[in-house]
């Protein structure tokens, strides 16, 4: 074990194998590029140990290295595409931390004291502008996050930085929200007196060389860019999912075979049963709930998500009132693989988990189910991109899955351990959902998943990004093309383009239509000189980010007091979004 591990120091090395009986082909192989220097981009499956793959080296640097000066403290900086994955990322840190610390203790060695911290839309005021003054070795935040710090003075605290994790890069490379994100690692990389290296993680992606030159961007050798080597080995993950419909017929939940009496209209008194596959398909969930240690159930809307939680939880108190709380009961089943042991009666099956949520009820969901006191828990796509949720072994998706990549990523949840079987059932609620079901399932076990195809010049992104960047610093127009055509899907930019975004951005219209708007920045064109107007930087931290797929609304505690506090209403709760709503 010494032998793989040469550039680690002793507290690391005895760390780890003490807690792990060998490095993963995917953690040797990324540490040999990311030795190297080189930005890497390291493609497998979940469970292979990717994010510590990445962050071992750093870790180590961080633990045994010299301490640099507190302006420049923060050295690692990790990017999540999601809030609760940039969570649950700081909490999965703390093992090596104090692991490689007990290890050089029995060393007879000292490391640092390295601090980690996360700045996120969940990120309370006062802690914010703590990382800002104080900044953390690792700082993990998200692309928006990562937006309004290097549109503020929170920016210098990243001057020390020298690695940089993007975490399931496929989520983003295809979108505005990844062109948004190339932009601002630009603008990071300006603010450092070296780029820093970059180091991508996914476990679905396709095609790998596209997203391998999203992750590096266009800046040439001379200008201190770096080649990207691709860390992706063959594959040993093993994955199963079934197809199983929740009836005997999709066209006939409840088995009437068309002879119930069709009675509608006014004469026909009250209306008749409505036959409906939920009762169905939510017992088929409870059951495998019940036969399992830990599920994961999946739905494809945050209504369909509480839904079922209360249609389980119901279910569940009806039987438990039916059988008893003694051992011969049905949910007294035993669980495979711990024979002779019953499982426990709880008074909740499931939970709901996705981003509407507040930060501190989806942390209670995932240590419950972490922790073995929760059955199941049913989400959206808030735990599909890489959140350990410990011995999940599990996955159960209703709908069809959205598609072939989610589906690897979702059925990946379960068996989420080197080795270790994901093991899945998809559950059609109609007809239509069970041809594309049945394909999902299959080309996810053949690995054919969709291509990724990051948008070209997205110029509602630059101009925004534009007005961010002139609001901290002016800039030449030579200057700024430069640094937005090193984001690769930037690269192809034009100068007609570019000129007609700064011509909108400082005021010039194409009609007296547009003859109301606020410009928003300062074009010289005889020296080419940008600057902001008064109100830039107000406007761009209050307008981050793209246009999400759907809108947000704020949740509050209705305020029981009187006067201006009343007015506002009370303690945030979380977010609804308009389906719910």
């Amino acid at each position: 074990m010494t032998q793989q591990l040469p550039d680690f120091s002793g507290p690391v090395r005895h760390w780890f194998t003490g807690a792990f009986e060998a490095p993963t082909p995917a953690q040797s192989e990324a540490w040999a590029a990311i030795g190297s220097g080189d930005h890497a981009l390291v493609v497998a499956p979940t469970g292979s140990g990717k994010t510590l793959a990445a962050f071992l080296s750093a870790l180590d640097g961080l633990l045994t290295g010299p301490v640099p000066d507190p302006a420049e403290r923060c050295r690692v900086l990790y990017v999540s595409p999601l809030k609760a994955l940039a969570v649950d990322v700081e909490r999965n840190l703390r093992s090596p931390l104090v692991g490689v610390g007990q290890a050089a203790s029995a060393l007879g060695r000292t490391v640092n004291d390295v601090r980690v911290g996360v700045r996120t839309g969940d990120t309370p005021a006062q802690e914010r502008r703590r990382l800002g003054t104080h900044p953390p070795d690792i700082l993990i935040t998200t692309p928006e996050s990562l937006y309004l710090v290097l549109t503020s003075a929170a920016r210098e605290g990243l001057r020390g930085l020298g690695t940089v994790i993007v975490d399931e890069i496929h989520a983003l490379a295809g979108s505005k929200r990844g062109a948004h994100l190339a932009l601002s690692l630009e603008r990071l990389d300006a603010l450092l007196p070296r780029p820093a290296q970059r180091v991508g993680l996914s476990a679905t992606v396709r095609p790998v060389a596209t997203v391998a030159g999203y992750l590096a961007g266009a800046r040439p050798p001379v200008d201190g860019g770096r080649p990207v080597r691709v860390v992706q080995p063959p594959s040993t993950k093993e994955l199963r999912v079934d197809v199983v419909v929740p009836v005997a017929d999709l066209t006939d939940p409840d088995g009437t075979d068309g002879t119930a009496p069709d009675l509608s209209g006014d004469a026909a008194g009250p209306a008749s049963p409505r036959h409906s596959v939920w009762p169905h398909l939510t017992r088929r969930v409870l059951d495998l709930v019940a036969a399992h240690r830990s599920t994961i159930v999946f739905t494809n809307s945050r209504r369909g998500a509480e839904r079922l939680t209360a249609q389980l939880n119901e279910m569940w108190a009806a039987d438990q009132g039916a059988t008893g709380t003694d051992a011969g009961g049905t949910w007294a089943a035993q669980v495979p693989g711990q024979s002779g042991t019953a499982v426990p009666v709880e008074d909740e099956v499931a939970r709901a988990h996705h981003g509407s949520m507040s930060r501190e009820e989806r942390t209670r969901t995932e240590s419950a189910l972490k922790s073995g006191t929760l059955r199941a828990v049913v989400a959206t796509s808030s735990l599909e991109l890489g959140i350990d949720m410990g011995a999940v072994d599990l996955v159960v998706q209703v709908g069809a899955p959205p598609s072939v990549a989610s589906t690897l990523q979702r059925i990946g949840r379960a068996g989420h351990q080197v080795g270790a079987v994901s093991a899945g059932v998809v559950l059609p609620t109609h007809r239509g959902e069970l041809l594309p079901a049945a394909v999902a399932a299959r080309r996810s076990q053949e690995g054919l998943i969709e291509e990724v195809r990051p948008p070209a010049n997205p110029l509602d992104v630059l101009a925004q990004q534009v007005v961010a960047m002139l609001a901290v610093e002016d800039r030449t127009v030579a200057e700024l093309t430069a640094l937005v055509r090193r984001a690769a899907p930037f690269t192809t930019l034009g100068e007609r383009s570019l000129e007609a975004v700064l011509d909108m951005l400082a005021g010039r219209y194409p009609s007296e239509d547009f003859a109301e708007l606020r410009p928003r920045i300062v074009w010289d064109r005889l020296s080419g000189h940008l600057s902001a107007r008064p109100g830039a930087l107000r406007l761009a931290v209050t307008s981050g980010g793209t246009i999400p797929d759907r809108g947000q609304y704020g949740v509050f505690l209705a305020s029981t007091g009187t006067g201006e506090v009343a007015a506002r209403g009370g303690r945030r709760v979380g977010e609804l979004d308009e389906e719910m709503v």
